[in-house]
């Protein structure tokens, strides 16, 4: 959907801020794709221009109010030199594009910086200036040495044998097939004794090794929020049925996917979705919807989305939240009382009682 885009030179050159206004999107991990209208390599990249679409991530992204500032650095400005308008597109994680738009682009010094262009991956995240590296310090020169003498041969060795000594009586030597008759006989005597007493005795109990317990099956991982919408978005599912998917959420206790669900219908035009998201912002509706912070400016924008549709709930919301504002908000009783009656008018009680409260 189209955004509005304005664009602020820093003094530093090759530095600037990208301001997005009218983008509902949280500032982690938002992706820039900018492309130029001349030449075949019309997609920027984080080291120069190629023809596919690059994605650039911002080293800071910061919401400020109703807005988010890009904190573009030389790899972009500087590149961007001489170019009167550039195209953008805006990608949030998981979701895709949420916004684009057409932003022209002023005059600034460069700060002479940017590399040359080459290719890259899809998406590029964006890289600091370097020092140089200090040159490599020069090998040492080996070290030349002497020759080593030849080692000297060993004297050889002769093993000596014992002479019996004068007048000592030799010992009777047992031949070596009697020692091995000898040996073979001790171990038939030895099995056969054993073999007769487990005939005799047999054992009552034979005990078995236990079975080796299975390691436990590994946990199937968990998709994230994010991962599982995005699938389900990749359907393309239509506002109507996305308006359904959004309450089942909410049922589940889901909230977080539920305010996926619900921004891309009401993105898409859907007023139900509208209303429905301008509650995750009012900082009337208690407890806040997930934990979301209280943007009063930003519910009555939803609010009033839908309150143009002719939705009796959204006119009667955004009356009440402008009699009495907060959350950024200031209170503003003629539009108050102007919601309230739309709403009364098609017979919605609570605005009927609401009208009654408010000063003649």
């Amino acid at each position: 959907m189209p955004v509005r885009a304005s664009v602020i030179t820093l003094a530093d050159p090759g530095h600037a801020i990208l301001r997005i206004d009218g983008l509902d999107a949280a500032p982690e991990g938002l992706a820039l794709s900018i492309q130029r209208q001349q030449g075949p390599d019309i997609h920027l990249a984080d080291d120069g221009w190629r023809r596919t679409e690059a994605w650039l991530i911002p080293a800071e992204v910061a919401r400020k109010g109703d807005m988010l500032e890009f904190h573009l650095e030389p790899e972009i400005c500087d590149r961007l030199a001489g170019i009167a308008t550039v195209r953008l597109r805006i990608k949030e994680p998981d979701i895709g594009v949420v916004g684009t738009t057409v932003v022209a682009w002023p005059s600034m010094l460069t700060s002479g910086a940017a590399g040359s262009s080459g290719t890259y991956d899809d998406t590029v995240r964006l890289r600091r200036m370097q020092q140089p590296a200090p040159p490599p310090e020069p090998a040492p020169e080996p070290e030349i040495l002497a020759p080593a003498e030849p080692p000297k041969p060993a004297p050889e060795l002769r093993a000596a044998r014992d002479l019996p000594l004068p007048g000592a009586k030799r010992r009777p030597v047992i031949p070596s097939w009697a020692i091995v008759v000898i040996a073979l006989l001790i171990v038939g005597g030895a099995g056969y004794a054993a073999y007769d007493y487990f005939k005799q005795h047999p054992p009552d109990v034979v005990a078995t090794a236990p079975a080796p317990t299975p390691p436990p099956a590994p946990e199937p991982s968990k998709k994230s929020v994010r991962d599982t919408i995005a699938d389900y978005l990749a359907t393309k599912p239509t506002p109507e049925a996305m308006l359904a998917k959004g309450r089942d959420y909410l049922k589940a206790g889901d909230t977080a996917a539920a305010f996926l669900v619900f921004r891309r219908a009401a993105e898409q035009g859907n007023a139900t979705a509208q209303l429905e998201l301008g509650t995750f912002y009012d900082p009337l509706v208690q407890p806040a919807r997930g934990g979301f912070a209280p943007e009063g400016t930003r519910a009555a924008d939803w609010y009033e989305r839908a309150a143009l549709a002719g939705v009796a709930e959204a006119q009667r919301r955004l009356g009440l939240l402008l009699a009495k504002g907060g959350a950024g908000l200031a209170a503003d009783a003629v539009k108050a009382k102007t919601w309230l009656q739309q709403a009364a008018a098609q017979n919605d009680a609570d605005a009927r009682k609401a009208l009654s409260t408010l000063p003649k």
